[in-house]
């Protein structure tokens, strides 16, 4: 049998115990809070001046959507007082009336002209709410 033989290491010495280089510390400067303070204060005015211009802009927005509210509805009622009119000159005893100014008779015999074209309202289902006179007008010859 044989032995292996192993080399045999020292142990490493322990290494003397250095101290830290010390040097001698100013005592600390006394500041005063005169700058955090005034820092403070600005950055408190800053938030109160920017809610202040928020609610002024909130303001001015509310003051120009009661404005755009009036002006809806004035529109409405032009609206409603312009299909009023439309309805007035609608009526058939005012167009007799006026046809009869213009010198114009009842037909004796009534007859009916049968288009060769088809109007856009033609295969539409009318309701009540629905005007007329739009599509009439609005086909192309």
């Amino acid at each position: 049998m044989s032995a292996a033989t192993a080399v045999r290491r020292k142990a490493p010495l322990p290494r003397p115990h250095r101290r830290p280089n010390l040097h001698v510390v100013e005592e600390p400067r006394r500041r005063h809070p005169v700058l955090f303070l005034s820092i403070l204060v600005a950055l408190v005015m800053a938030i109160v001046f920017g809610a202040v211009s928020l609610n002024a802009l909130a303001a001015a927005d509310a003051v120009a959507i009661r404005e755009l509210d009036a002006r809806l509805s004035q529109a409405q009622r032009d609206y409603e007082r312009l299909v009023a009119d439309v309805a007035g000159l609608e009526d058939p005893e005012r167009i007799r009336r006026a046809a009869e100014g213009l010198g114009m008779v009842p037909g004796t015999s009534p007859r009916y002209v049968v288009l060769d074209r088809s109007l856009p309202a033609d295969d539409q289902q009318v309701t009540a709410t629905d005007d007329l006179v739009k599509p009439v007008l609005s086909a192309q010859p």
